[in-house]
């Protein structure tokens, strides 16, 4: 499996944790994640705060509104999700969520 369906896309799901996870994109490939983070970053208004590369799978730090959720590509199945670290980071995903479904027919 490459990708998700689009219909798996912008959609929060809880993991393991407990938090909430919020699937962004099934088509980005590995070297253009660091592109594709800087705009969702400065989309979001965000400061990346960190940055996490291994073999499989990038995980960057991003502040947002005082809050800390992660951006992770994972590279099976390929997905680039944004990852919750606090019961505040679960209600701002679901903030963000809406923003992005507002602008789902513009180009991103």
């Amino acid at each position: 499996m490459r990708n998700l369906p689009k219909e798996n896309l912008l959609t929060i799901e809880k993991m393991k944790s407990g938090r909430l996870c919020l699937n962004l994109n099934s088509y980005t490939e590995w070297e253009d994640f660091p592109e594709y983070a800087k705009k969702l970053a400065n989309k979001l208004d965000a400061n990346i705060n960190s940055k996490i590369d291994s073999i499989d799978i990038r995980i960057w730090e991003l502040k947002i509104k005082n809050e800390i959720v992660r951006l992770v590509f994972d590279d099976f199945p390929m997905l680039i999700s944004l990852e919750s670290t606090s019961k505040e980071g679960d209600i701002l995903l679901s903030d963000i969520k809406t923003k992005l479904e507002r602008e789902v027919n513009n180009t991103f």
